[in-house]
């Protein structure tokens, strides 16, 4: 009989056993599952955030900011200012030849009552707001109005706040009725709500804008369009890719969970590896017999230790896939709030890497027990039958 014939025989035999052992063999399968299952839910966090940050504002939209500034609630944005960027090379233009360029502007407003969260984010949008966002498309309701005291909201927001078409919100200078729901591709503005910028700012008191989003020619047009602001010295703007400025203001918190969910992981894949070597063990003392009798058969002690190895990458498997599917059936899709409104992916990525940490728990927690088997005597073995 030849290595890989040995090498399939003795695996065969191990799994055919496993029935005897399913107490352990459960355990395995159980401590992996819980690790895998913990380390998909907790980086479906950063998955779904970060889907959404590059959904909607693709590479064909930028984003134009007042130099050094942090983030979209700034207001130095002046219209002589807005006027000159929207005169610039590169932007995309609608059926009548304007630019698809939209002056916007956000602020922050209190949670409705009852709700104990962050404060929401309001964001303020002209004519162009919804033809700039190519997925723009109105759920339930109307369209709000120029001019008008109202809001839309996004699907998110809706689903996490409890709100829909009818409620009012308490804005500046009153309550503001909610006239629609929008979705928006999945995009981060899914999450807040949606106001005429005049409106908003003349409530807010303010004059100047937060921000221009512009929809490019093409996705090869943005460094044509970076030189000619950045150039402009009565301008001091800063111009970025949408999705690499919303990737940017939020990178450091994503890489910080990012981070504790791996290191809560090891955490884990240690108890799971120890445990996993002592079921391991066990599992060589019960098979002592019969790898005794294949030895003595004249099986080597490679093909033997390739079988317990790989009923540990089995065991762990099969655990793994299970950890995997039970986060993807509680957590892929569901809506949740943290600082913004998106939703849990449980990805085909964060499936495959549940699967390599099971394996590398079975790799590391049956290597030991493997070459125990491997050096077990035949003559001592047969001796407990």
């Amino acid at each position: 009989m030849n290595l890989l014939q040995q090498f399939v025989t003795v695996f065969a035999i191990g799994v055919s056993t496993l029935a005897q052992r399913l107490g352990t063999s459960l355990v395995i399968v159980a401590g992996v599952a819980c690790v895998a299952a913990v380390l998909a839910s907790m980086l479906s966090v950063a998955a779904g955030q970060t889907r959404m940050y590059r959904a909607g504002g693709g590479s064909d939209q930028a984003i134009v900011l007042p130099k050094d500034t942090t983030g979209e609630d700034s207001s130095d944005l002046t219209r002589e200012r807005v006027g000159i960027i929207l005169n610039a090379p590169a932007l995309a233009r609608g059926p009548d030849g304007a630019p698809l360029a939209d002056a916007e502007f956000v602020m922050s407003i209190m949670p409705p009552p009852g709700i104990f969260l962050d404060s929401l984010q309001i964001r303020g949008i002209g004519s162009n707001g919804t033809q700039v966002r190519a997925d723009f498309r109105i759920v339930s309701g109307r369209m709000l109005r120029t001019g008008a005291q109202e809001l839309l909201i996004g699907v998110g927001a809706a689903h996490v706040f409890g709100l829909k078409t009818g409620d009012k919100v308490l804005m500046p200078g009153g309550f503001w009725p909610v006239v629609g729901t929008f979705s928006s591709g999945g995009d981060r503005t899914e999450g807040q709500f949606l106001a005429d910028a005049e409106t908003l700012l003349s409530a807010a008191k303010r004059t100047g804008f937060g921000s221009v989003i512009v929809k490019l020619a093409s996705r090869e047009s943005f460094d044509e369009l970076h030189n000619w602001l950045v150039t402009n010295p009565t301008l001091a703007v800063d111009v970025e890719r949408v999705s690499d400025y919303l990737l940017r203001t939020s990178g450091g918190q994503l890489v910080f969970f990012t981070r504790a969910t791996y290191v809560n992981g090891i955490i884990m894949a240690l108890g799971a590896l120890f445990g996993a070597t002592k079921i391991m063990y066990a599992a060589v003392r019960a098979r002592t017999r019969e790898i005794g009798t294949l030895r003595a058969l004249g099986f080597g002690s490679a093909p033997v230790a390739v079988s317990v190895l790989l009923e540990a990458m089995l065991l762990a498997l099969v655990g793994a896939a299970l950890g995997t599917f039970i986060a993807w059936l509680a957590f892929d899709g569901r809506v949740v709030y943290s600082g913004s409104v998106f939703k849990l992916h449980v990805s085909l990525s964060l499936a495959a890497l549940g699967l390599a940490w099971g394996v590398m728990i079975a790799l590391l927690g049956g290597l030991l027990p493997a070459i125990r088997a491997a050096n077990l005597p035949a003559a001592q073995a047969l001796r407990a039958l």
